[in-house]
């Protein structure tokens, strides 16, 4: 859900902005949209974790 989440304004920014139209080639574009995407799934990802540990800390 997160990687949707953020490769659809990403890649509307990529194809819309007339700089990176004009000077991105298609492969740039997919890399720069795939990154986003990735680093989205790490970051949502780390979070559950980090979540999942805290419900489950002997502590609480």
């Amino acid at each position: 859900m997160a990687t949707i989440a953020t490769a659809i304004p990403t890649l509307a920014s990529v194809r819309v902005l007339p700089w990176a139209r004009s000077n991105l080639n298609p492969t740039a574009q997919a890399l720069i949209i795939s990154t986003a995407a990735g680093a989205a799934y790490f970051i949502v990802a780390d979070k559950t974790v980090l979540a999942s540990a805290r419900k489950n800390s002997f502590n609480a």
